[in-house]
């Protein structure tokens, strides 16, 4: 009679032990990619969805002030900080007291409060400290509202696009569409309309 030889085995090898955490580790590395990836595109579609809000929401504005249509005309890019002699040109409340427009606004007056109001929010004019404007929640947005001519009139709204950190001089950079490296801001919409 022949005997068997069983080999019992005593526990996991290290090499196996090695693989399963290798396999492990790179599986958890890949989720945490997708969840970044993830992040960062809910981050750019909520951006572009405010820069839409604020777009109809001037064209509304142009549209009731249809008569001074090219008072919103901008000489180029505006920001919030840019933008001077605001005056308040519609009513508002401060701490629940209703506050009545400024007197004798003109249409180049309401021009730049809505651009000011839409862009920037109106509690930057009466000192409130909150976030009041859709482009309070983007990275430094700037507008820019040109004359196509045939009473055409173009709004574009450019924010800073997904940070991808900071390059070796320490300037802060951003990623392209095709996830190649860009030195500044490229996120922009655009709409053309007629007032």
């Amino acid at each position: 009679m022949r005997k068997r030889r069983l080999t019992q085995q005593a526990g996991i090898g290290l090499i196996e032990v090695l693989v399963t955490i290798i396999i492990t580790t790179i599986g958890l590395l890949g989720l945490s990619a997708m969840q970044m990836q993830s992040i960062r595109s809910v981050s750019d579609v909520g951006n572009r969805g405010q820069a839409i809000w604020i777009a109809n929401d001037l064209i509304n504005r142009i549209r009731a002030n249809e008569i001074a249509a090219g008072s919103y005309v901008t000489n180029g890019e505006i920001n919030c900080d840019e933008i001077e002699n605001v005056r308040m040109c519609a009513a508002h409340s401060v701490d629940g007291v209703q506050i009545p427009p400024d007197a004798n606004c003109t249409n180049p007056d309401l021009a730049l409060f809505d651009q000011y109001d839409a862009l920037c929010g109106t509690s930057a004019i009466t000192g409130e400290n909150a976030f009041s404007s859709a482009a309070s929640y983007m990275g430094d947005a700037t507008l820019s509202i040109a004359d196509l001519g045939n009473e055409n009139l173009q709004i574009t709204i450019s924010w800073n696009s997904r940070s991808a950190g900071t390059n070796n001089a320490g300037e802060e950079v951003f990623y392209l569409e095709k996830g190649q490296m860009a030195d500044e801001s490229i996120e922009s919409y655009t709409v053309t309309f007629r007032p």
